[in-house]
C-alpha cells in the first residue's frame, strides 16, 4: 500500500470526513512537498505550488515569533481568512513531528467548526506514523551540503547568466 493509500484508508474511519468534502487538505513535509491529498483535491503543480508556500509561510511566521520571543505553542496555527474562505496550517505533532496539515477552503459557511474538525483530523492520523525517523549523516546544523566551495567554484556556477 502506497502512502496516499495508507492516508485514505485511515481518513475513511474518522468519523467527520463528510465535512472535509469541499475542503483541500494537503499533507506535507517541512520542506513543503506533498504528500498527500485528502478532500478536494488540486491538481499537481498547483498543490506542489500551495505547499511550498504554505511551509515558506510557517517558516517565516516562525521567524518572526523569534524575534519578537512569542513563547511556542504547540497547537499553533497560522491562518489567512475571510468570512467564508481561506486556509489554515497546522503544525507537526510529536507523533508525527515532520508533516504539516493544510486546510484550504471556500465559500464555508461556519470555517469555525472546519477548524475544530481539522485539529480533531490531525490528532486522528497521531495513530499513524505519516514518516519513518531515518538516521541519516547529515543530522547536525553544522553540517552543510556544499562545504569547502571556492569563490572561483561560486562565481563560475552563476557565470552563464553574466553575474
Amino acid at each position: 500500500m502506497n502512502l496516499q493509500e495508507k492516508i485514505n484508508y485511515h481518513f475513511k474511519s474518522f468519523p467527520h470526513r463528510e465535512l472535509f468534502q469541499e475542503v483541500s487538505i494537503l499533507i506535507l513535509t517541512k520542506d513543503g512537498q506533498v504528500l498527500g491529498q485528502l478532500g478536494k483535491v488540486k491538481e499537481g503543480a498547483q498543490a506542489q505550488s500551495l505547499g511550498a508556500l504554505m511551509v515558506g509561510m510557517w517558516q517565516a511566521s516562525e521567524a518572526v515569533a523569534e524575534m519578537i520571543k512569542v513563547k511556542d505553542n504547540k497547537d499553533t496555527g497560522l491562518n489567512y481568512q475571510d468570512s467564508s474562505s481561506g486556509f489554515f496550517l497546522l503544525q507537526p505533532t510529536e507523533k508525527n513531528p515532520k508533516i504539516f496539515w493544510s486546510f484550504i477552503f471556500e465559500n464555508q459557511v461556519n470555517p469555525g467548526k472546519i477548524k475544530n474538525y481539522a485539529r480533531q483530523l490531525r490528532a486522528h492520523f497521531n495513530e499513524l506514523e505519516i514518516l519513518k525517523e531515518t538516521k541519516s549523516k547529515a543530522t547536525s546544523k553544522e553540517e552543510f551540503l556544499f562545504e569547502n566551495v571556492t569563490e572561483e567554484e561560486v562565481d563560475n556556477l552563476f557565470s552563464f547568466a553574466g553575474i
